[in-house]
């Protein structure tokens, strides 16, 4: 069988633009990773979806269509899971110091937020809202933040997919060649198929492919740890300092994440796991001595010059795409820009100039 597009890849990007691209009429999609739904850096058990970003939380990029079009996406496949794969939890955003503190409302005032997105809170009402939480400086309440169950997500996405037609398969190694103007794949399998179009959105791993190796992508190493609290969880809301904590259930927590750009090895380590500790601590004091660590995951995210993902076609290569380079905002933004390369692939709609592939070619 010929497909009209083939994605390589299963993370959220991949299968979020396959969902994007099944919902037009009469275009059929299938969907590949040799690693498994999930298998690279979207694999980390918990994240965020989090508009209020970076160590002033500055309000993302298109920040109110982010958050409706990843609202739309958890809401089409939460039926596809028998498990919670999301809470609207919020995110609390303590400053660790004066100048953060003093940025952070400077950003409050000047970027535009919606009404009850996001507000200021004094060290004093942070401490009634989330005892025990260190917050000296006062800090940010996002109330739009949502705790997202990532494995959970993509197994429900996948299972959403493929009841509305759409093949997805997993763990699969595959070969890859073009002639007379098609996508030739054969699985390990031996199954076989053609597509009209290819659509790379297999991360830090996209450079691996040698029609993609130039792309100027930068290889993160995030570690999360995975900790058991003796008594509850003590909050409700995700909490983004130092790192982010946040919880789906009254007990376990994840706590994450490193941000390694020289690293020797992709596995879970020692180190890291000391990393996290520590700074988790500082945040949350009290829990010293009152948890124990279940598990660590390590990933290795895509990131780009600007820290902004990469979407486009190939300068030389015809009908072959790429979308990549979400870096930690994979939740974030793989929704709506599945949205927009769709719109780019079917109807030749123009890209945002900030996530557009020629943005680098034009260097």
């Amino acid at each position: 069988m010929k497909y009209d597009f083939c994605v390589l890849g299963a993370g959220l990007a991949g299968l979020s633009v396959a969902k994007e691209l099944s919902s037009i009429p009469d275009v059929n999609v299938i969907v590949i990773d040799p690693h498994g739904i999930g298998g690279g850096a979207s694999g980390s058990p918990i994240g965020l979806a989090n508009p209020a970003t970076g160590r002033f939380a500055t309000k993302s990029w298109r920040a109110e269509e982010s958050i409706e079009a990843i609202r739309s996406n958890l809401a089409d496949v939460s039926p596809f899971s028998s498990e919670k794969i999301f809470s609207r939890t919020g995110v609390i955003r303590p400053a660790m110091d004066s100048k953060i503190a003093r940025r952070m409302q400077e950003n409050i005032e000047s970027n535009n937020w919606p009404e009850d997105w996001c507000e200021w809170l004094s060290a004093d009402e942070i401490k009634t809202r989330f005892p025990d939480l260190h917050s000296e400086y006062g800090g940010v309440w996002v109330s739009t933040g949502i705790t997202i169950a990532i494995p959970k997500y993509l197994h429900a996405l996948s299972g959403y997919l493929k009841e509305n037609g759409v093949q997805v398969f997993e763990n699969k190694k595959f070969e890859l060649d073009r002639s007379f103007g098609s996508w030739n794949l054969k699985l390990s399998d031996g199954t076989q198929f053609k597509a009209e179009h290819l659509i790379t959105t297999a991360g830090i791993k996209t450079k691996e492919f040698d029609f993609w190796k130039e792309l100027p992508l930068h290889p993160v190493k995030g570690q999360v740890a995975i900790f058991e609290c003796h008594d509850n969880f003590p909050y409700k809301a995700a909490i983004s300092a130092l790192g982010y904590f946040a919880s789906l259930n009254s007990r376990t927590f994840v706590a994450g994440s490193t941000y390694e750009h020289n690293f020797t090895h992709e596995e879970i380590d020692q180190q890291g796991k000391e990393y996290i500790e520590k700074r988790m601590l500082r945040v949350m004091p009290q829990l010293k001595g009152k948890y124990r660590l279940i598990d660590q995951w390590s990933g290795v995210r895509a990131s780009t010059p600007d820290r902004m993902p990469i979407i486009g076609h190939h300068p030389s290569i015809e009908n072959c795409s790429v979308f990549t380079g979400l870096g930690s905002k994979g939740l974030l933004y793989s929704s709506l820009l599945a949205k927009e390369i769709t719109r780019f692939l079917i109807y030749d709609s123009p890209l945002s100039s900030e996530i557009s592939l020629e943005r680098f070619n034009s260097k």
